[in-house]
């Protein structure tokens, strides 16, 4: 009788791959800060969840936009209530950087794994392009309330 018994401590024969890897092109780190740059954060935070959903990462998106959110509205608040010669640039530059920042942490080291398989990354034209509708919307939703309140 040849009996064989598997050796219970041997590492399973599979082929693993990391669960982070798609098919579909992503937006670059460059490409969310364009974004971001253009059309404030909530642009940045819809190229960032966009990456996250094809990631399988989308339990972070909430994160995402409510990081967004908090940013923009900081930003709006601190422009009413500073005077007119504070610079607006610093505070451009700072929702830039907390962007940049959120999207590396979240999603660095995925892009890489991304690029070296051969992905695809989207343009930077139409994050910039995303960017731009954004800030219309936002323009329009500020008229549209300042109308409304007959300011």
């Amino acid at each position: 009788m040849d009996v064989q018994q598997s050796n219970p401590f041997q590492t399973p024969q599979a082929d693993l791959q990391p669960a982070t890897t798609t098919r579909s092109p992503l937006y670059s780190i460059a490409g969310i800060g364009v974004a971001t740059f253009i059309g404030t954060p909530l642009a940045g935070a819809w190229l960032l969840a966009h990456n996250l959903q094809l990631l399988g990462k989308a339990d972070r998106v909430a994160l995402v936009w409510g990081l967004s959110v908090v940013l923009l509205l900081v930003t709006l608040v601190l422009a009413f209530v500073l005077p007119e010669s504070v610079p607006a640039m610093p505070f451009a530059i700072a929702q830039l950087m907390a962007m940049i920042m959120l999207a590396k942490n979240l999603v660095e080291a995925d892009l890489k794994q991304h690029a070296e398989a051969g992905g695809a990354v989207l343009s930077n034209w139409r994050a910039a392009g995303i960017g731009l509708m954004f800030t219309i919307g936002l323009a329009a939703l500020m008229f549209a309330v300042l109308m409304m309140f007959d300011i």
